[in-house]
């Protein structure tokens, strides 16, 4: 029995600065499908002698929509999910060829490690790592949910690779400015605002839109040991704490701007009244998760 072959599906929406760099490390693979929402710059151009196949999508902020487009075309044996801004670098590829060889049917799917870099390096702490991605499975085996930065529902067991050297995903965010970090950020916190209007979630008050933002900046920077990271790790953290607070308060304006929160924000007028109001709002979310 020959060695099971991979499909690369890759989604892209101006992409030209790194769709080269990714496609050229994705030449092991049998397949390479790019799935373009209509780039207005030079993507399909640059990618056309790398990709196997170049498949047009309208734009869609749900873009697990256009994912699963290229997931349904593939023709090979295990599927691999790659973002335009992210590297498999070789060490990565031989373990993800011998895993698929060696799993055993029961297996469908591996959660691969990722390294997230930002501001030229890598954050090994606010960053998450090894933050673990479901991006390599049996086709067939499921598509993407319908939310934002869902993982692949699939049906069958599924097993995380071991963290060794090298053999991760680089998540590279090559040449991003903060000021390009925020605007993909805004975009993301429009969609999942949407998507909780949608789906009929409500606004849950100023204190929520407030602990959404501690406690994202505790978690990175202080959980994560981000001050590990340096500035870096510090200005990650508070931008990721930002994009939190940006979810709640896009979603309090999706739902119209409605002012019935203004006496609730009228309490917190003294820091003491604050910190009091949000430390029964960590205490009730303490309790309520236990």
């Amino acid at each position: 029995m020959g060695s099971p072959s991979f499909s690369a599906v890759i989604l892209t929406l101006n992409e030209e600065i790194h769709i080269q760099d990714c496609l050229a490390q994705l030449r092991w693979c049998d397949e390479r499908i790019l799935v373009d929402m209509q780039s207005s710059d030079q993507t399909r151009e640059r990618a056309k002698d790398l990709a196997t196949n170049i498949i047009l999508h309208e734009p869609n902020p749900n873009f697990e929509f256009a994912r699963n487009r290229g997931i349904e075309a593939a023709s090979g044996d295990w599927i691999l999910v790659v973002d335009a801004d992210e590297i498999i670098p070789e060490s990565l590829a031989l373990r993800l060829r011998e895993r698929a060889s060696t799993a055993p049917g029961d297996v469908v799917g591996f959660w691969i490690p990722r390294m997230n870099y930002s501001f030229g390096r890598p954050l090994r702490h606010a960053g998450g790592f090894p933050d673990y991605q479901l991006r390599a499975f049996r086709r067939g085996a499921g598509l993407h949910p319908e939310r934002l930065h869902g993982a692949p529902d699939l049906h069958g067991k599924t097993l995380q690779l071991p963290i060794e050297e090298g053999a991760w995903i680089l998540h590279l965010r090559k040449n991003a400015s903060i000021r390009d970090l925020l605007a993909k950020w805004d975009e993301y916190a429009a969609t999942e605002a949407r998507n909780r209007v949608a789906t009929g979630e409500t606004f849950s008050g100023p204190l929520a839109m407030l602990w959404a933002f501690l406690s994202a900046f505790r978690f990175r920077f202080f959980r994560l040991q981000g001050y590990r990271d340096g500035m870096a790790g510090l200005v990650f953290s508070v931008l990721f704490a930002f994009y939190r607070f940006e979810v709640e308060a896009k979603t309090w304006e999706a739902g119209g701007c409605g002012t019935e929160w203004d006496r609730e924000v009228h309490r917190l007028r003294s820091s003491p009244r604050a910190l009091w109001a949000l430390a029964v709002e960590g205490g009730r979310r303490l309790w309520k998760r236990k």
